[in-house]
């Protein structure tokens, strides 16, 4: 039988040895929050994302539901909505961002406070101030802007902007339908070959466009394929923290995110 979502039991199962792991009190509140908040949000399935580590120890579990998916111009859209929480058992919509505060939001490093409630303070040159003029004195530099970026707000710009790259799915494990949705392969038989990055592909990619992860910049993927347990696992090496299994034996799939949101820059340099 081909799985309709991933199950978060075998997820923590098979992603353990990766060092994705969630505490287990978080677990227990998971089990029953996320049902509840899935029929309050009114979302066909609601699974967990990932964890974003924080400095103060109060990382952020990102939970993401979606109720349709379309296929149009080669990629597939889905209707995503995320919402956080620190304990595992309230959850709170983090919003979306707009296309300017996301262009901030990539000028802020490193590792997030843990703190919902905090801003980070952003300066910009004026656009509109009035351009010095050559051989004339200044009385004074222009005031530069000055923003308010909210800690929910990177939060969510580094929530896309992983998802964005990975979103990992088994090739062929779903179909465009008449309707133009994109649902689950009930025929679905597996992967073929496990062991290579063919056997997968990213989410938004559109059903039978044969794009996959092998087609992804070099070196930004590795697998490792356990012909015992018939188990592989998908590893990004652009986001380190992102984790992705495939059981061939049992047919389930299933990815997590365990990391601080940051992407690995100095990537070019160990290839």
């Amino acid at each position: 039988m081909v799985q309709l979502e991933p199950n978060f039991t075998l997820v923590l199962k098979h992603l353990a040895s990766c060092g994705a792991v969630i505490p287990a009190e978080q677990q227990a509140a998971l089990d029953h929050s996320l049902p509840i908040k899935r029929i309050e949000a009114g979302l066909k399935t609601l699974v967990l994302w990932g964890r974003i580590t924080a400095l103060n120890g109060k990382d952020y579990l990102i939970a993401e539901g979606f109720n349709t998916a379309t296929s149009k111009d080669g990629l597939a859209t889905y209707e995503t909505k995320y919402f956080y929480s620190q304990d595992g058992a309230r959850w709170s919509d983090l919003q979306p961002v707009d296309p300017d505060t996301a262009v901030r939001c990539a000028r802020i490093k490193g590792q997030l406070s843990g703190d919902a409630a905090k801003n980070y303070e952003l300066t910009e040159k004026d656009p509109n101030a009035p351009e010095p003029v050559e051989g004339e004195e200044q009385e004074k530099e222009p005031e530069p802007l000055v923003f308010q970026i909210s800690e929910l707000s990177v939060l969510r710009y580094r929530v896309d902007s992983i998802t964005a790259a990975t979103s990992v799915i088994p090739t062929d494990s779903t179909i465009v339908n008449a309707a133009s949705q994109v649902v689950p392969n009930r025929l679905f038989a597996g992967c073929a070959y496990p062991e290579k990055l063919e056997a997968y592909q990213h989410r938004t990619a559109a059903p039978g466009s044969g794009a996959t992860l092998a087609q992804d910049l070099r070196g930004t993927w590795c697998v490792h394929y356990d012909s015992f347990k018939g188990v592989a696992q998908v590893r990004s090496l652009l986001w380190p923290g992102y984790f992705f299994y495939y059981a061939a034996n049992e047919l389930t799939w299933g990815a997590l995110y365990v990391g601080d949101g940051n992407r690995n820059n100095d990537l070019i340099f160990m290839l």
